[in-house]
């Protein structure tokens, strides 16, 4: 199975790096057209990692190919098709300076909070799903012949806290950080630089003795000075940001769920808790990079002003009514 590494490897690059765009691109966008743009992209990525474990799940024969072909089919006729189509009509519209009226599609800007949580639903699901499907497609996981459900949980939260997961979250996390360096602002930053580190240094994430042991006592040390820093703003800023701080409140509890999950782990060899961790952060993480980066803040008004065509008319002060 060494070979596939030479595969998956550019292929999860890829694919984070298509994520990490898409995620930048639903800050930017200012219309409604722009933000059915963005969810068609992310639905397209899920739709394409779903077909790979609907062929598993169903026969229990995962290949390259199988990914690959699945690749091929989403991407031409579910995704460009309508983005084709989406972005013909952005700029057919644009180029009409005599229409009037509402931008198609701008009932999509109306609830902020609403597309917030559609884009960090389906960020995660992406996330979810590549990870399975790589630790699949690498061999680390594998399901016999009368699998349960809860057999397929199991499956799932072990792939969660492993590499194709951790690293290519870490990956995006990087990517996204560093194009919104100079939209987010700078204490909200470094907590989210500090939360990629810690993420990174999960211990499981590596099935090596010595990175389980250290990771540990790095990560405690990277949490002691997120505390420290929490404490600090909480004293010094005069005016505090509540976003931020229910941020690091949920970040801090995640951690410490985080712990919890890696010693039952190495008591038990349950992944499940160190998972549903792992999951929180994810979901923490989007939720404030999207917040952060200013989701909403781009979005144009709902009407195009109809321009004037003709210059103005003189007016005859003959027939301007005198004031009574």
């Amino acid at each position: 199975m060494d070979y596939l590494i030479y595969y998956l490897v550019p292929s999860a690059l890829l694919m984070v790096t298509f994520i990490s765009w898409v995620l930048t691109r639903s800050v930017k966008a200012s219309s409604g057209i722009d933000v059915a743009v963005v969810l068609f992209l992310l639905f397209m990525m899920v739709a394409m990692l779903i077909g790979p474990a609907y062929v598993y799940l169903t026969t229990l024969n995962f290949t390259i190919g199988d990914v690959a072909i699945w690749e091929i089919a989403v991407f031409m006729s579910v995704g460009m098709m309508p983005i084709g189509v989406l972005l013909f009509a952005k700029f057919w519209m644009q180029g009409d300076p005599d229409r009037k009226g509402p931008l198609p599609l701008s009932s999509l800007l109306e609830h902020v909070s609403g597309l917030r949580l559609s884009y960090i639903l389906l960020l995660f699901f992406s996330e979810l799903l590549m990870g399975w499907t790589f630790n699949l497609a690498s061999g680390i996981i594998g399901l016999s012949d009368g699998y349960t459900l809860g057999a397929v949980e199991s499956e799932i939260s072990y792939s969660l806290t492993t590499y194709w997961f951790v690293f290519t979250m870490v990956a995006e996390m990087g990517i996204t950080l560093f194009a919104f360096r100079n939209t987010v602002r700078r204490d909200l930053l470094a907590v989210l630089a500090l939360q990629a580190v810690v993420m990174f240094l999960t211990p499981t994430a590596l099935a090596l003795q010595s990175w389980e042991t250290y990771t540990v006592y790095l990560e405690a040390v990277v949490m002691t000075g997120v505390v420290v820093f929490a404490i600090v703003y909480l004293r010094r800023s005069a005016q505090r940001d509540l976003a931020l701080l229910d941020y690091l409140g949920l970040f801090i509890i995640a951690n410490a769920i985080m712990m919890g999950g890696f010693l039952l782990w190495l008591a038990t060899g349950d992944t499940l808790l160190l998972a549903l961790s792992l999951v929180v952060e994810t979901l923490i993480y989007f939720d404030a990079v999207l917040t952060g980066a200013g989701l909403g803040q781009t979005f144009r008004g709902g009407f195009i002003p109809r321009p004037s065509l003709q210059p103005p008319t003189a007016v005859d002060p003959a027939v301007v009514p005198s004031p009574s």
